[in-house]
């Protein structure tokens, strides 16, 4: 009996042994060791940051303490989530509340003659909206509400390799009040715009909620519109990643960032016989301004007795997020001579967009990691039915498909009502 109790308490204490040494060779996160634990963090030095590697400085069993592969070879698993989709944000904002202005001026300045589709074309490819036209003294009061969804589908494997991997999606509305001045426009609008993505290889989110103030002008000259326009407001931005050590939840709430944006847009129509060509041409800029902030990181609850459970909160710098949009489209549309009209539309949108950066990484991996998506420009097309229902009630349905942009996708689908009061 007490020949199997020693062999019983040997090899508890051999287990014991086999586990304490494993420790050096601990994969991410075995040990709940966030990758900023004041400790063993990575942040203290390579000494931190060498898996398995012996070093006789060291007490525990003479090898390195380690916080997991994923803090020191991840990259992309270590930013913050706005670095990943601050381009993406401004580029939504962008195409949402220009969006708006240019299709408020486009139906406002439209011709009202005996045009084949009666109607007018617009870069604005979804939305609902009212316009309360001539109130008081040529006054017209209007709204838009526009919604996008869409994805980076690049692959995402593991943190280690990085990826910009995202999903997103977001929503204007638009207030705007304008005074015609024979042919000549011009008005004030203010948007609230929203936007909501994930990001695969931090498994983080980031939100931006605001709202914006802008002026517009139209010009009327023949067949030819020109409307121009600028504006500023800011954005109240909250992002979220997972601690790659401890897989917990990093935060940043409540950043606020200044944004500014100017537009301009050249179209017109023409028509031959049944058919109407509406051709365009157009600008516009959006930049976000985000201030330096720092991420909070949740104090960890690493399993090695005796060791700190606190943790170092992570500096981001400011940075400015762009996008800037050049396009080319043209509208076609068929009169049947009834309430509705069919109508096709493509066009080209060369972009310079800010790409998604990462964190260096603190060692090599002996892996190649995926680069960027570029966002170098795309090709849109679509089509769908203008509504003439009666002379005081207008719309569209439309669907829209963004294509050729890098490991990027969006289709819409959307709606517009006008109604004349």
């Amino acid at each position: 009996m007490k020949l199997i109790n020693r062999l019983v308490m040997l090899g508890c204490m051999t287990i014991s042994v086999l586990a304490l040494n494993s420790k050096a060779f601990a994969a991410a996160g075995d040990y709940g060791l966030s990758c900023t634990n004041d400790a063993y963090g990575a942040q203290l030095g390579n000494i931190y940051s060498s898996s398995g590697n012996f070093h006789t400085s060291q007490s525990v069993g003479g090898y390195g303490v380690y916080v997991g592969t994923d803090c020191v070879y991840a990259g992309g698993g270590r930013t913050n989530s706005s670095a990943i989709v601050g381009g993406e944000i401004a580029r939504a904002a962008a195409n949402s509340i220009i969006g708006a202005v240019n299709g408020r001026l486009s139906s406002a300045l439209s011709n009202n003659g005996d045009t084949a589709a009666h109607m007018s074309y617009t870069s604005n490819g979804g939305g609902v909206g009212m316009a309360a036209n001539h109130i008081v003294g040529g006054i017209s009061i209007w709204t838009n509400f526009s919604s996008s969804d869409f994805s980076n589908d690049q692959t995402f494997t593991q943190v280690a390799f990085d990826s910009n991997n995202f999903d997103g999606d977001s929503s204007a509305m638009t207030v705007g009040i304008d005074k015609q001045f024979g042919n000549i426009i011009a008005g004030f609008a203010v948007t609230g715009f929203d936007s909501d993505i994930d990001t695969a290889v931090n498994k983080g989110n980031v939100t931006a909620e605001g709202e914006t103030y802008g002026v517009y002008v139209g010009l009327k000259t023949g067949v030819v519109t020109l409307s121009i326009g600028a504006g500023s407001g800011e954005f109240d931005i909250n992002s979220r990643r997972e601690d790659l050590g401890s897989a917990k939840t990093i935060t940043a709430k409540d950043i606020t960032a200044d944004v500014q944006y100017y537009h301009v847009n050249v179209s017109g129509t023409l028509s031959r016989g049944k058919l109407s060509f509406s051709p365009r041409v157009g600008y516009r800029n959006f930049d976000m301004d985000m201030p330096a902030f720092t991420d909070i990181v949740p104090d960890d609850t690493n399993t090695i007795a005796t060791d700190t459970l606190t943790t170092t909160d992570e500096s981001v710098g400011g940075k400015t997020y762009s996008s800037d949009m050049s396009e080319a489209g043209l509208s076609i549309a068929l009169s049947t001579g009834g309430k509705i009209t069919p109508y096709i539309d493509a066009a080209y949108v060369h972009e310079d967009t800010t790409s998604a950066s990462y964190t260096t990484e603190l060692t090599a991996d002996g892996t190649s990691d995926l680069a960027v998506s570029a966002p170098d420009g795309y090709i849109s097309y679509g089509g769908g039915v203008m509504l003439n229902l009666s002379g005081k009630v207008s719309g569209y349905l439309n669907f829209t498909e963004t294509t050729n942009r890098t490991d990027f996708s969006e289709t819409s689908i959307s709606g517009s009502l006008k109604v004349k009061f």
